[in-house]
């Protein structure tokens, strides 16, 4: 057993490393967007397809048509399985330690409290209350994907359009979506992960399955000194002091409470018998390396799909054209090429020049009144005659 002063290196240690592969995957995940906007040949694969919820999204269109929404990949489905196998023995792991979005959340949170120099709190009515959002919003985003057969939330989303800050698309494509990040990021300067614990519909989503884990955090109450150290440091605002078993679908797993506890062994991650305990640094590092096993396998089988396919090569897979797999980083050349739409064809009706071809629909818009969606609009138009 450590004493106190090893315990408390031990914790600053598990912290310090936790908030290292955080950042490391945020800043992966940054660079992966900004490369998507500005490399034109086989860039890397939108957010769509780094994302677990985009499985969910697209779960019921897989399984009813044997094809997967625009814009998801194989990827998203190999990452939601990841997180669903982390999510048997840890619970909300993917929230609280691998969730880039959550993470740049938390670092504004971090300034919200240099700012503000202590912790601010909602109402608790008004918080239990808002806290329903999110799943009202999961069941809503899932029945209209299916319904639709488009990733209805992505105008909305304010992760995608992080990723599209830097696109000339941001306020055509992603106005709302950008009013949403931009309250997540201020509402998380005053409230901790603000946009996890009242609108994340993937938060939702683990929340409903959180009772099938194996593990859970359990608080020893002979050796609790009732400092609310764990209470204090929470993002989602739990009382843990209070609690025996942290039972609550909202606990995100990050683990600061027990590495905050001044107490050892007084918070445990440990198993319902408890014939099994875990320090939080073996759950971030079986976590990520599971991550990091998933990914490496299906890298090298070719199932993790991490650049681009060209649309000649979506059309074959999809076994027809599709309007809605155009996106504003094509051109007209190759929308020809794909759907054997001669070019004389986009002449015609765009008004435009033999050179203008090869330029993307997203740099086309500054110079003529049509956007990619006038593209696909026509398109569609087009091929119902």
């Amino acid at each position: 057993m450590l004493n106190q002063k090893e315990n408390r290196k031990l914790q600053a240690k598990s912290r310090f490393i936790r908030f290292l592969v955080l950042i490391v995957i945020l800043g992966i995940s940054t660079l992966l967007g900004i490369l998507h906007q500005v490399l034109l040949t086989r860039p890397p694969v939108g957010v769509d397809a780094l994302c677990p919820f985009g499985a969910l999204e697209s779960a019921y269109t897989l399984i009813a048509t044997k094809t997967m929404l625009n814009k998801i990949a194989t990827s998203s489905f190999l990452l939601l399985i990841s997180t669903l196998l982390v999510a048997i023995f840890f619970r909300r792991v993917f929230c609280g330690l691998i969730c880039p979005f959550g993470t740049l959340q938390e670092l504004f949170g971090r300034i919200g409290k240099k700012i503000f120099r202590k912790k601010i709190l909602i109402p608790k009515q008004i918080d239990r209350f808002l806290r329903y959002w999110k799943y009202l919003g999961l069941g809503l985003i899932v029945f209209f994907s299916a319904y639709t057969g488009t990733l209805v939330q992505r105008p909305y989303d304010p992760w995608v359009t992080y990723h599209h800050l830097s696109s000339s698309d941001l306020f055509s494509e992603f106005n709302i979506g950008f009013l949403i990040l931009l309250f997540s990021l201020v509402g998380s300067l005053l409230y901790d992960r603000f946009f996890c614990k009242y609108l994340c519909p993937m938060g939702a989503f683990l929340a409903l399955i959180n009772k099938l884990s194996f593990f859970r955090i359990e608080r020893n109450e002979s050796t609790c000194i009732k400092c609310r150290a764990c209470d204090r440091i929470c993002p989602v605002n739990i009382e843990v002091s209070k609690e025996k078993i942290v039972h609550s679908p909202e606990c995100i797993n990050c683990n600061e409470c027990v590495t905050i506890c001044p107490v050892p062994d007084t918070l445990l991650i440990t198993n319902r018998k408890k014939t099994r305990f875990f320090s939080p640094l073996a759950v971030l590092g079986i976590t990520v390396l599971l991550f990091f096993i998933v990914i490496s396998i299906t890298s090298l089988t070719g199932n993790f799909q991490w650049t681009v396919q060209s649309l000649t090569e979506q059309v074959k897979i999809k076994g027809d054209f599709d309007p809605n797999l155009i996106t504003g980083r094509m051109t007209f050349m190759e929308v020809s090429a794909a759907s054997g739409i001669p070019k004389e064809i986009f002449l015609n009706e765009f008004r435009i020049s033999e050179e203008d071809l090869s330029i993307p629909f997203k740099d086309l818009k500054n110079k003529y009144p049509f956007e990619t969606e006038n593209v696909r609009e026509f398109l569609k138009q087009f091929i119902e005659k």
